[in-house]
C-alpha cells in the first residue's frame, strides 16, 4: 500500500517537514510504504518546504527585522537558476518573538536585500512567498529600499511604514524596477484579499498583526491612498496579501499567483499521487476557511482528480470542515483522542498524527485486502 503523506504546517507544534515524518511513522507502522512530501501554501515554511524537494543551495545576506534590526535572511537558489526567498523570514513574527507588536513602525524594508542579493548573485527567476509577515505598510519600506522613490507632499523620502502610508504622496517606481530589470519576478501569496475595504489587508489582518481598532481604521485609509499610486495593482486579487505586499510586487511587474498552487507544482506533487492507493494531509486548524484554498483544499482536488483517496488529519475540526467532503475528501478527521488544553495538544501533535495515520492505514490496508 502507497501512501502519499502530504501536510502542511501544524503551527506552533510541526513544521510540514515534521508532519509528513510523523504521519509516514504511522502509515509504515501499519504495514503501508509512505511517501513523505511536505506541503504550504506560500507562509511560513514554503521555502524549506520547496528546497525539502528540489535541493538546491542556501545563502545568507545580512538585512533587517520588521522594526529594523540586523537579521540574516536566508535565500535558497535552485540549479535552474530560480532563487526562493520567504518573506516571514525576514520580516515575519519569529524574528520579533517576545516583543510588542508595533504594526505602525513596522517596515517591509528588510525583503529588499535578500530579493537585490539574489539578483546580484544572477537569478533568472525570484519566487517571493508572501505569507507570514509582521508588516501593514503596502510594500513601501521594500519599495524605498529597492531604490523607488517614496515621497511626502513636501519632495522628501519616506522610508516606508504603517505610520508613512497616510503621508505617502507621489511614489517613482522607476529606479526600482530598474534594479530588477530582466529577472521574473514570482510572488506566491497565501490569501487573496484586496488591498483595502472591506476584505483587505488592515480590517482582516491588522487585529492579528495587533492594531487597534482606530488603527485598523487608519491603516485602510492609507492602503486605500495608496493604491492608484501603485501602478493600478490596487484592486488586483492578492494586492493585500502580507499587509500589501502583493500590491507592491505587482506594481514592479511581479505575476502574483495561489501559493498553494505553485508549490504543488514546483515540488511535482502529481507526479508523486500517481499509483497512489491513498493521501494523507493535514493542518492544525480545520475549518471553513480551509475549504477556500488553503494547502489541504489543494490536495484534496488533486486526489479527486487522480482518483485517490484523501483522508483529511485536524488538531481541531471547526464549524466548516465538512465543507471538504464537498470537494472529494474521503474523511475528514480530527488527530487528538479528546478535549485537552491547547499546550498538550500542540505537545502531543507528533504522537497524534502517528498515531491517526497508523489507524487510517489499518482500515485502508483491510479494505485493500478485501478488495483483493
Amino acid at each position: 500500500m502507497r501512501v502519499v503523506c502530504a501536510p502542511d504546517k501544524l503551527r506552533g507544534s510541526l513544521d510540514a517537514t515534521q508532519a509528513a515524518a510523523a504521519l509516514a511513522a504511522g502509515i509504515r507502522a501499519a504495514g503501508g510504504t509512505p511517501v513523505e512530501h511536505p506541503l504550504a501554501d506560500g507562509g511560513e515554511g514554503s521555502r524549506l518546504t520547496v528546497q525539502a524537494a528540489l535541493g538546491g543551495t542556501v545563502t545568507t545576506v545580512d538585512s533587517v527585522d520588521a522594526l529594523g534590526r540586523p537579521l540574516p535572511v536566508p535565500v535558497g537558489h535552485l540549479d535552474d537558476g530560480t532563487a526562493l526567498i520567504e518573506a516571514a523570514e525576514a520580516i515575519g513574527w519569529d524574528a520579533l518573538a517576545g516583543t510588542e507588536p508595533d504594526v505602525l513602525r513596522a517596515s517591509s524594508a528588510g525583503l529588499a536585500a535578500p530579493v537585490l542579493a539574489a539578483v546580484a548573485r544572477g537569478a533568472r527567476r525570484i519566487v517571493v512567498f508572501l505569507g507570514g509577515t509582521a508588516t501593514m505598510d503596502g510594500g513601501t519600506g521594500l519599495l524605498a529600499s529597492l531604490g523607488a522613490e517614496v515621497l511626502d507632499a513636501d519632495g522628501d523620502r519616506l522610508r516606508g511604514s504603517g505610520a508613512d502610508l497616510a503621508r505617502v504622496h507621489r511614489i517613482d517606481l522607476a529606479p526600482a524596477r530598474q534594479r530588477l530589470a530582466g529577472v521574473e519576478l514570482l510572488v506566491a501569496a497565501d490569501v487573496t484579499s484586496p488591498l483595502f475595504g472591506p476584505d483587505g489587508a488592515a480590517r482582516v489582518f491588522g487585529p492579528q498583526k495587533g492594531a487597534r481598532p482606530d488603527t485598523v481604521g487608519l491603516l485602510d485609509e492609507g492602503l486605500r491612498a495608496l493604491s492608484p499610486l501603485l501602478a493600478g495593482a490596487g484592486p488586483a486579487d492578492g494586492a493585500g496579501a502580507a499587509g500589501g505586499l502583493g500590491a507592491a510586487l505587482l506594481a514592479l511587474g511581479a505575476d502574483l499567483v495561489p501559493g498553494a498552487g505553485l508549490i504543488r507544482q514546483l515540488t511535482r506533487f502529481e507526479e508523486r499521487l500517481a499509483g497512489a492507493d491513498l493521501c494523507l494531509t493535514a493542518e492544525g486548524k480545520v475549518d471553513a476557511g480551509t475549504s477556500a484554498g488553503k494547502t489541504v483544499r489543494g490536495v484534496v482536488d488533486a486526489c479527486t482528480a487522480a482518483a485517490v483517496p484523501c483522508v483529511v488529519l485536524g488538531g481541531t475540526l471547526s464549524p466548516g470542515a465538512e465543507l471538504l467532503y464537498d470537494h472529494g475528501a474521503t474523511a475528514v478527521l480530527p488527530i487528538g483522542p479528546g478535549p485537552r488544553d491547547l499546550d498538550t495538544a500542540l505537545r502531543h501533535a507528533a504522537d497524534d498524527l502517528t498515531r491517526t495515520a497508523y489507524a487510517v492505514g489499518r482500515l485502508a490496508a483491510v479494505g485493500a485486502a478485501a478488495r483483493r
